[in-house]
């Protein structure tokens, strides 16, 4: 007998087992898509603040906000789908800073005013406070629930 010829009684598989990905492969895909879903969704939301300073004006905040925080929750979706909970925790981490950032960005704009350098802006103080707060938790809903639409979708797929 050859020790290198399999058992005559392993159970013969009709076709062959699907690769499985070892641990430390799903550490790294897991970590890069944190990493890149973190710092694509801050630097996806705060250029356009650097682009049109005078946020004053709730026209340009609007585009401001239209053209960074719509690209990247969408792409925070997609992220969240994409990478699972790592994606989804990355995009949360990512719109928490940009929440701080806002935050800070309004409060420059009321001391601004404060200090009498521009007028008043088109929006209540209380603004400061509510609209990060908002996409926060907007934040917080889209990557939650597109994270566990993804897991379902995998749990269908390794049904079939």
């Amino acid at each position: 007998m050859n020790v290198m010829e399999p058992l005559s009684t392993d159970e013969k598989l009709e076709s062959p087992r699907p690769p499985e990905r070892d641990m430390d492969t799903q550490m790294v895909f897991g970590c890069t898509g944190f990493v890149v879903a973190s710092f694509g969704t801050y630097f996806l939301s705060v250029w356009p603040f650097f682009l049109w300073l005078d946020i004053h004006n709730i026209p340009t905040l609007l585009k401001a906000c239209a053209s960074g925080l719509l690209p990247a929750l969408l792409c925070g979706a997609y992220q969240a789908w994409k990478y699972g909970i790592a994606g989804a925790a990355g995009f949360i981490g990512g719109m928490m800073a940009v929440a701080i950032f806002l935050y800070l960005r309004f409060q420059q704009i009321f001391l601004e005013v404060q200090a009498q350098r521009i007028p008043p802006p088109m929006y209540p103080q209380w603004i400061e406070w509510f609209a990060p707060l908002m996409l926060m938790l907007l934040a917080i809903l889209t990557a939650t629930w597109m994270a566990y639409a993804s897991s379902l979708h995998e749990e269908r797929q390794k049904k079939r």
